[in-house]
């Protein structure tokens, strides 16, 4: 049971770190691949989208279709629906 929550607490803790970035903000090359999402009004019509760490800055990686259409499923796959 402790190693359940402690693996949840962790995935939440890094799923949580790549939320926290946006477009343009600075990303390390070992976080390369890293994806999150964002509503953010200036960007996509205020619509959801997936942005994702080139090794040095997160990019722009997908357009969404709604303002709460994004999800992400690991620190590396990220889906709009």
């Amino acid at each position: 049971m402790q190693f359940s929550t402690a693996a949840i607490l962790a995935f939440s803790f890094f799923a949580g770190a790549a939320m926290a970035q946006d477009v343009g903000e600075p990303c390390t090359p070992d976080g390369a691949g890293d994806v999150g999402c964002a509503n953010t009004a200036s960007v996509n019509g205020g619509n959801a989208y997936i942005f994702i760490c080139n090794g040095e800055e997160f990019v722009l990686f997908a357009d969404c279709a709604s303002p709460f259409g994004c999800k992400t499923e690991g620190p590396k796959n990220a889906v709009c629906f």
